[in-house]
């Protein structure tokens, strides 16, 4: 029961988390600012289940996407349907400031 509710406590962590940095990005848009934070690296040829495989554990999911983490390493990836050669994953990793805003 508490894994559950740890889990619940994740995936509601990071669907607060998206809604603010949408709302941050959009507010920056709006004020004309042309850099943006970014936190993610495109991980080509990863997929969940390879991750999966692998022995990351999933620590947080909702319909579309899942957070996977194996000691420090840490990904996001799509789990709906992606048009061929989109990225699937990503990687976390510090924040580096300068970036295009996407």
């Amino acid at each position: 029961m508490q894994r559950v509710h740890r889990f619940l406590a994740l995936a509601l962590t990071a669907a607060t988390l998206a809604t603010a940095l949408a709302s941050t990005v959009h507010a920056q848009a709006a004020a004309g600012a042309t850099t943006c934070v970014n936190q993610y690296s495109d991980a080509p040829g990863v997929t969940a289940i390879k991750l999966i495989r692998g022995g990351y554990e999933i620590k947080a999911g909702w319909p579309g996407g899942l957070w996977l983490q194996k000691g420090l390493e840490t990904y996001f990836c799509n789990t709906g349907r992606q048009l061929d050669n989109q990225m699937l994953c990503w990687t976390l990793n510090d924040p580096v400031k300068g970036a295009a805003c996407q």
